[in-house]
């Protein structure tokens, strides 16, 4: 069986290798024309990254296992998180530590959700940080928030009342002409879902307010969830000056965090494929050149997922021969 599990990890790394190996090639060579002082910060960063994420993980446990063992778990679950679509390897990773831990399996994965949901809230609360404390960086990205006109939204013909009341029952009917065509098993099924996703939701938050009951747990958890998307924009930013590219820090911090959240609902393992075309675009929306965007993203998918690879592959093996996981 151990055999099989290096075998099985090794034969991983070599399937993604192969599959993504163009990719691989371009995002050698994107390096290899960079700053070395600017790459060495990018590694860093990204060795930052797996310890923040340790760090919240601790937060939302009530046992207190050896940072070491987390970080290393942190480590292999980055491996796994390439293989399963949305996080999903992750997430399986740690909450199968957390049950070698003896913590049962509904709090294991209460855990681990709610260590996405304050990552999803620290997400949100950064973007809009920013955005607050320099609006001019939504103009460099390429966002233009309009400006309402009263003339626009209120019609001077005296037949506007009518006309949107005729356009409103059009909606409606239509809607009504949908759901009554829907099937009602699939209504049931989506309803259950709503109201499984409503509970989920409640249960989390209600292990959110106990967590931050406890001041320890409490900065672990909100520390690790707060600069993890830091150091994902200090990578960004390190390879774009590495490469020459004039940019502030800002900016980046919008684009990345912007740009994974609009991808997050994209099912692709890691977020390779959607978010690398995200953050080109975002990056040249912002005024840096095609040419510096498509190195940057290269640059940092080598940096943090083919680099990485074979040692996670490898630690995630060894983990499993040891049963820590």
């Amino acid at each position: 069986m151990k055999v099989l599990l290096g075998a099985g990890a090794a034969l991983a790394v070599v399937v993604l290798g192969v599959a993504h190996r163009t990719a691989v090639d371009a995002g050698g060579d994107s390096l290899a024309g960079a700053d070395g002082e600017w790459l060495v910060l990018a590694v860093l960063a990204t060795v930052a990254m797996w310890l923040a994420g340790a760090v919240s993980l601790l937060g939302t446990i009530p046992v207190r296992p050896p940072l070491g063992r987390v970080l290393a778990v942190q480590f292999a679950a980055s491996f796994a998180n390439h293989l399963l679509p949305a996080g999903s390897g992750a997430m399986a990773v740690n909450v199968r530590f957390l049950q070698r831990q003896g913590i049962s399996r509904g709090a294991a994965v209460g855990a681990v959700g709610l260590n996405s949901l304050a990552t999803g809230i620290t997400h949100v609360v950064l973007l809009a940080a920013a955005v607050a404390v320099a609006p001019s960086t939504l103009v460099r990205v390429g966002v233009h928030l309009p400006r309402p006109d009263v003339r626009t939204i209120v019609p001077p013909s005296s037949h506007g009342p009518v006309a949107f009341a005729a356009v409103g029952a059009a909606v409606l009917s239509a809607g009504a002409l949908v759901a009554l065509r829907g099937s009602r098993r699939r209504l049931r099924r989506r309803a259950r879902r709503v109201a499984s996703a409503a509970r989920r939701l409640v249960r989390e938050m209600r292990e959110l307010g106990e967590v931050l009951r406890h001041p320890g747990r409490a900065a672990a958890l909100w520390l690790g969830s707060l600069t993890l998307p830091l150091f994902h924009a200090l990578i960004l930013f390190s390879l774009l000056r590495g490469l020459q590219a004039s940019i502030g820090a800002g900016t980046v911090l919008v684009v990345y965090l912007g740009m994974s959240s609009l991808t997050a609902v994209v099912p692709s393992p890691g977020a390779i494929g959607g978010l690398d075309v995200a953050l080109v675009a975002g990056l040249v929306a912002a005024g840096v050149s095609s040419t510096a965007a498509v190195a940057t993203v290269l640059g940092y998918r080598m940096i943090t997922v083919w680099l990485p690879l074979p040692p996670a592959a490898c630690t995630f093996a060894v983990l499993l021969r040891r049963r820590v996981i």
